[in-house]
């Protein structure tokens, strides 16, 4: 097969080919890590965007040469390789955000770790969770599925081709469904400490004279670790069915944005 000819055209599609592949893998999870190398990233985009060439570049429109229309061509691919990206942390917030709960409920909110992928200090129990979810992700194979929904947006979202504004109410839903999997994943500790302060109140009136504060204490970290320790299967089952509603949601919020 006879390499293709490296005019100005070819060049900007293997460019813009490369913007998207590139903002793509810097944000998603587990493969956008601080812990990967740059040049691991960089070698990945430059492969993937060299296999999706052939197959991309035919129904790339003229692009036209002068520097605005660039930069606006530029920009939609940062904002649909953010997108993308966005649905998959959209469950990575959700797994955060119950960990931080969890945490707080239980009174180790001053119990935090250094977190390097936000630059910030976590909550141990969502920093274990977060942990735990990137294991899952990988298990599960979900970091193919945003591989797969990538090579599908140059199809359903050419390079250059207009948008359409349905798409991003399928965004917000998706913001949406990341409350309710928070929710979900944090309701058997949070139902078990509800039950846990209300019995330490009514303990309180009744008999004034114990301190009630320093029963609490190690009553709440201990039973809030043995049920998150229970729930760990309905954890897993939770993200599992998280990450298959993701490979679900991608390829319709592609064609919402492409107004088909």
């Amino acid at each position: 097969m006879d390499l293709p000819v490296l005019d100005p055209h070819t060049l900007m599609i293997g460019l813009l080919i490369f913007l998207r592949v590139g903002l793509i893998l810097i944000l998603l999870p587990v493969l956008g890590h601080t812990f990967i190398p740059v040049q691991t990233k960089a070698g990945l985009a430059v492969l993937i965007s060299f296999l999706l060439y052939p197959v991309v570049a035919p129904t790339v429109p003229a692009i036209p040469v002068a520097p605005l229309a660039l930069m606006v061509i530029a920009v939609k691919e940062i904002v649909i390789a953010g997108m993308i990206a966005l649905f998959a942390q959209l469950v990575f917030t959700a797994v955060q955000f119950a960990g931080q709960v969890i945490s707080y409920q239980m009174g180790l909110a001053v119990a935090n770790v250094f977190d390097p992928v936000t630059s910030s200090q976590e909550a141990v129990v969502g920093h274990f969770a977060t942990t735990s979810a990137m294991l899952i992700w990988l298990s599960v194979g979900a970091h193919h599925l945003l591989l797969m929904a990538l090579a599908d947006s140059f199809h359903l979202l050419p390079i250059g081709a207009s948008w359409s504004f349905h798409g991003w109410s399928a965004l917000s839903d998706a913001v949406a469904a990341m409350f309710v999997t928070g929710l979900r994943l944090m309701a058997p500790v949070l139902i078990l400490l509800l039950f846990v302060y209300v019995a330490l109140g009514l303990l309180a009136r009744a008999v004034p004279q114990i301190q009630v504060f320093f029963v609490s204490a190690p009553l709440t970290v201990a039973l809030g670790l043995i049920v998150f320790a229970l729930s760990l299967p309905a954890f897993v089952a939770v993200l599992q069915q998280s990450y298959g509603h993701l490979g679900a949601l991608l390829p319709d919020f592609l064609r919402a944005m492409a107004g088909t």
